[in-house]
């Protein structure tokens, strides 16, 4: 598990990145080779293939044109890994190229929605265009950290209930954005309370004890184990509530890796209690 720290508004190299993470150097969606990770890289020239890629104007929004200059965009390849990318429990960070060919880091990005729509392609052809409609994630953050708002934490949810709504499909329907907004959030927040609902006050990595009680409820913090950050969608197998002090021990400690690798098979046996292990 490779550490990042994209801070906003930062310059990168994108070869710099590729040496880090893998994926394809030369496209606009490029999915790690190395971790759950999808780049997005945008810039000015795009409009000349069609592409319009740009924030609404509360900048909670950011609508991306899909890959693929010449005939229909499809949804293979970087399309699809963008268009799944919840449900695969895959980041999507988002940079873009500046004049003096560095990438700006912009935000992480969580998927609401996508239209086909019609517009030339290089050629001046018309085709078939995906526009992917992605908020950003910070504003999930803080519209979940929003307590005038009515959360799931409000509700006597069944552990079983709260799995269900954490493995919600954002992908299908025909709801406008607003609603697909709430659902996305809502599973985010879902993932998050059944984490800690499931840990029931005991540290899932150490066993021991939440070392204090916590205003908000419980002091375990929730951890991905498969992923770059802390924001976001996941799956309900693939987060922890740990404390503190074992959060910080897999981000920052010498054994972090390993110590995070003792945590996912605690999970899976916790997820999967008629699992079987065979030793050989």
């Amino acid at each position: 598990m490779l550490s990042i720290n994209f801070s906003p508004g930062e310059y990168y190299k994108r070869s710099e990145i590729h040496d880090q993470f893998g994926g394809n150097r030369q496209r606009g969606i490029s999915a790690s080779a190395k971790e759950s990770v999808i780049f997005i890289f945008s810039g000015a020239s795009g409009g000349q293939y069609g592409y319009s890629d740009s924030w609404n104007e509360e900048r909670t929004l950011f609508m991306y044109t899909g890959e693929g200059q010449i005939g229909d965009q499809v949804f293979s390849m970087g399309n699809k890994a963008l268009r799944d990318h919840v449900n695969s429990s895959k980041d999507v960070f988002l940079f873009h190229r500046t004049t003096n060919g560095l990438y700006t880091f912009d935000d992480q990005l969580t998927l609401i929605d996508y239209e086909i729509k019609r517009a030339p392609d290089r050629n001046g052809n018309m085709r078939d265009v995906i526009e992917f409609i992605f908020e950003s994630s910070s504003n999930i953050e803080r519209s979940l950290l929003n307590t005038s708002e009515v959360t799931l934490q409000n509700i006597d949810f069944s552990l079983d209930e709260l799995k269900q709504l954490a493995l919600q499909d954002t992908s299908n329907g025909h709801e406008t954005i607003q609603v697909k907004q709430v659902t996305v959030r809502k599973r985010s927040e879902a993932i998050k309370l059944y984490a800690r609902r499931r840990a029931a006050g005991i540290c899932e990595a150490c066993d021991q004890p939440e070392p204090f009680e916590a205003k908000s409820g419980s002091s375990l913090e929730v951890h991905h184990m498969y992923r770059l950050s802390d924001g976001g969608p996941d799956h309900p197998e693939h987060v922890a509530a740990i404390c503190p002090n074992c959060h910080a021990r897999i981000h920052r400690g010498i054994d972090g890796n390993e110590y995070n690798e003792l945590l996912i098979e605690k999970i899976l046996d916790k997820e999967n209690p008629l699992r079987m292990k065979y030793i050989y």
